[in-house]
């Protein structure tokens, strides 16, 4: 809900009366005011079922249906903070820990916060009367949460009751109906310290008192120094999805949301358009690619249509033609002794070999002296896992080392 939008703000009774109400079959008569960006527009009492329906609504219970403590809340965070507090305030409550809804508010000083406590039976009891008359309720409040912006105690009349907050204090609520009562306790909250108040509210305190003493420690103001009714809809007693389960629905979107869903849906365009924009690049990458695998295939094998993956297609076409070189070396012949002995002889030093001949199904080849011990060893070896037989002699008037290479195992 925006600061700028109206709402409206109906002040509930308390169990008492809403009971007898009920009890009686009349329709539940409420104090109202409509608040603009400015403050109060108007007001009055009307049945619950003639407030206006299309306002934002906040339900401010009676603050002698709230209590309100000054509580050290435990070192937790999140749910489990939410879980503790009611466990917290149990000692200072009657009731049980789990009939209650709990709420923390503003720091007062030393590590202690403020608490408010309110029923659960009275509070789905406003939200279904709020639900039955139509109300789109946002928010169930007391205006004892009200804060002062100074430094000022401030005092104001709310119905029946004298509200009085402080700065860094619990707010205190003095029933009117008994005037002896009303004095004593407003002494006892006072006492040396000043206050103030709106100057009808001054008359009508002195009114009821009936002395002036009391009121010479309060000061009339054109304003309070107090925060407007409109934020209490930020200050609700019951979390928002608490009231979801008591079947409010959830607040319409104000302005700055609607505005924020507008720019969201214009970035989501713009989003959709860039993205198809890069499909159509990507698109018309692939195509090119798709191009040159086809020129580059036609390049490598001519003629032959492209059915499957090209890249399989040309390993393919490599494998058929290495066995096909394969089948054509004969095991028997000189050029493939050959290939295998330089393969065996691949440590060999360069230019070491100085004469080579074929004679009878045997290889004969002449090595230099640099030709190691290891490296023969080494070259036999090899040529007998490629299924050759091979044996070193020496040879020559300078008895070279000489590597004699022929088909199978030696005789």
């Amino acid at each position: 809900m925006s600061n700028k939008q109206a709402s409206l703000v109906v002040w509930w009774p308390n169990s008492h009366d809403q009971a007898r109400a009920d009890s009686e079959g009349r329709v539940l008569r409420v104090r109202f005011e409509v608040h603009g960006a400015g403050g109060k527009l108007h007001g009055g009492e009307e049945p619950l079922n003639q407030l206006p329906k299309d306002l934002p609504c906040v339900a401010l219970v009676a603050p002698s249906e709230v209590t309100v403590l000054s509580v050290t809340p435990p070192k937790l965070t999140g749910q489990k903070l939410q879980d503790a507090l009611p466990f917290v305030v149990e000692p200072f409550l009657l009731n049980d820990p789990e009939d209650n809804h709990v709420s923390l508010w503003h720091s007062l000083g030393d590590g202690q916060r403020l608490a408010a406590v309110v029923g659960r039976a009275h509070v789905r009891a406003v939200v279904t009367a709020c639900r039955q008359a139509g109300l789109q309720l946002q928010a169930v409040s007391c205006e004892t949460l009200r804060q002062p912006s100074s430094q000022d105690r401030v005092l104001w009349f709310s119905g029946n009751d004298l509200l009085v907050a402080e700065p860094a204090a619990q707010p205190a609520v003095l029933p009117t109906t008994t005037p002896a009562v009303l004095t004593a306790l407003l002494q006892r909250v006072l006492g040396n310290q000043s206050g103030v108040m709106l100057a009808a509210d001054r008359a009508r305190l002195e009114g009821l008192t009936g002395t002036a003493d009391i009121l010479q420690s309060i000061e009339t103001v054109p304003r309070l120094p107090l925060s407007s009714l409109n934020q209490l809809r930020d200050c609700s007693l019951v979390r928002p999805e608490e009231l979801r389960r008591l079947g409010v629905r959830a607040p319409a979107a104000s302005r700055g949301k609607r505005s924020l869903l507008v720019a969201f849906i214009g970035l989501l365009a713009v989003g959709v358009v860039g993205l198809n924009m890069l499909a159509f690049k990507a698109r018309s990458q692939n195509a090119r690619l798709e191009q040159t695998i086809a020129e580059r295939y036609a390049q490598a094998l001519p003629d032959t249509p492209m059915v499957a993956d090209p890249l399989l297609l040309i390993e393919r076409e490599k494998r058929t033609l290495s066995s096909g070189l394969a089948g054509n070396n004969s095991s028997g012949s000189a050029s493939h002794w050959l290939h295998e002995v330089g393969v065996a002889m691949q440590d060999a030093p360069f230019n070491s070999l100085n004469d080579l001949a074929f004679s009878k199904g045997t290889l004969s080849l002449r090595f230099g002296a640099n030709v190691t011990q290891a490296m023969q060893e080494g070259a036999v070896q090899r040529l007998k896992a490629r299924g050759l037989s091979a044996q070193w002699t020496k040879a020559g008037p300078d008895n070279q080392p000489v590597l004699q290479v022929k088909q199978g195992d030696p005789s």
